[in-house]
């Protein structure tokens, strides 16, 4: 003992600490009332009497501490069909896989590490001391997540079907509602190659994985704000934003309009003084607002627009040349002061000189680059009154909700990482749902393991992930 070093003094303590809180968490298993064999329980569900099976039913549990073993009775209910342990329902035990604590750790770690090899051996193997492999890791995540998008799904299907959905007691002043879209890699299931066929480009494709369109809503509360660089283009900080959280989805951009109205509900924004929406301009998304958002002031996010300046002027005149730089400083200079019709009027004369773009043009070329500035400047003119919007103190760049977007990629994008299928419920939509609750700042990932550790009610046959 003498020749450990402290580090190992203090491994050789863990374990022996670990060893004596699993003998604790055993003996508080075994003295709890409902592992008592010989007791009358009654149907959680029904009230009914709960016909007991097998009094000492053997159960080794994953914890957070190790693995515990212990006996408990586990009955039927003969009227209305449920079975379960009444020892497992009372402490929110779930009937297959380990306890929710584990659950909890195993899909935070999930969640914050880059892929889930390495949440199983860097996090928590390393720190939390628990044996898992990264497809346990996985599933356990995903299962969690599944369960997160059945919520969803349901709570919006309510609200589609009338039920109102209820707000804070106290609705913000100003609320903003932000979304943007990334793309994450999926893998179709490969269909059997026919013989003698030599493989196409979209047979490659397929094998490589296709790219499907992740989208992200953020809404939040936020506090106008003065800024002394106003005057500045593109200097200007806006309102600080307050409390915000996320909806994540692969879902198509119908189905992911109601989940973003559903959450900016529950932040307050039928109550809100001042609704904002802000966005690219993307034109689905802009559907999307007026669909669900109308009342909202729609701000087109500042970089955007000045990207598609950019754009326009290495278009017109060459990246990097002195009339690049000309150009692009008056366009800014008169886009920050609100001028819109004089940016749309310069560029229109831009297009004019380089031509008009032939159909099935390359999207990169200079002509379709200066006739979509066009049109994405004129669908979204009333959108970029930016004088007004700094002197309100409001934001004006969606920086809270794309910051947010590059988040959530670190996590499902990357190199060798592919997801299962097309369909929104499968792999990554599953893991969506878990980052946008744990990234969700108003205290929800808590809230959800507290639902989770409660007593349940269990159909027969029906089984959850390890």
């Amino acid at each position: 003992m003498l020749k450990q070093s402290l580090s190992e003094i203090e491994a050789f303590l863990l374990e022996e600490a670990l060893k004596l809180a699993r003998k604790g968490l055993m003996h508080r298993l075994a003295v709890d009332p409902r592992a008592d064999p010989d007791g009358e329980y009654k149907c959680v569900r029904c009230q009914g009497r709960l016909r007991i099976q097998a009094k000492s039913q053997n159960r080794s549990l994953p914890t957070m501490l190790g693995e515990v073993e212990y006996q408990r009775p586990y009955g039927t209910c003969d009227r209305c069909g449920i079975s379960y342990a009444p020892l497992d329902c009372g402490l929110g035990i779930p009937p297959t896989g380990g306890s929710v604590a584990r659950r909890e750790l195993i899909c935070h770690a999930a969640g914050t590490a880059n892929a889930f090899m390495g949440a199983a051996e860097n996090v928590l193997k390393k720190h939390s001391h628990i044996e898992i492999s990264d497809q346990q890791t996985r599933r356990i995540s995903e299962g969690e997540g599944k369960r997160l998008v059945a919520e969803r799904l349901r709570e919006v299907e309510a609200f589609r079907n009338g039920k109102p959905i209820a707000g804070p007691e106290k609705a913000p002043d100003l609320i903003v509602v932000a979304a943007d879209g990334g793309r994450v890699r999926t893998r179709q299931p490969e269909e059997p190659q026919k013989e003698g066929k030599t493989p196409g480009a979209q047979e490659k494709n397929k094998k490589r994985g296709a790219w499907k369109e992740d989208l992200v809503g953020c809404v939040y509360d936020a506090s106008p704000q003065k800024d002394p660089n106003a005057g500045e283009a593109g200097k200007y900080e806006g309102a600080k934003a307050g409390i915000k959280t996320f909806v994540a989805t692969l879902a198509d951009y119908k189905e992911f309009g109601y989940m973003l109205c559903v959450e900016a509900l529950k932040r307050g924004y039928a109550k809100a003084k001042t609704k904002l929406f802000l966005s690219d301009g993307d034109l689905k998304l802009r559907t999307l607002r007026e669909e669900h958002f109308a009342d909202a002031i729609f701000i087109l996010d500042w970089h955007h627009v000045a990207g598609h300046l950019s754009a326009c002027a290495k278009a017109a005149f060459g990246e990097g040349t002195e009339e690049y730089v000309r150009w692009y400083r008056r366009m800014i200079s008169k886009l920050w002061a609100g001028d819109v019709d004089a940016v749309i009027k310069t560029i229109k004369k831009e297009s004019t000189r380089v031509g008009k773009p032939e159909p099935k043009e390359h999207e990169g070329s200079a002509r379709v680059i200066l006739h979509r500035a066009i049109g994405y400047l004129e669908d979204n003119s009333k959108a970029c009154d930016y004088p007004r919007f700094r002197a309100e103190g409001w934001p004006i760049g969606s920086g809270v909700v794309e910051s947010s977007v590059n988040q959530f990629g670190l996590r499902v994008k990357g190199p060798g990482k592919f997801w299962n299928g097309f369909d929104h419920g499968l792999g990554a939509d599953d893991m969506l749902a878990l980052l946008s609750l744990l990234r969700s700042e108003d205290g929800r990932w808590d809230d959800y393991w507290r639902r989770r550790s409660q007593p349940y009610t269990r159909e027969p046959r029906k089984k959850e992930e390890l």
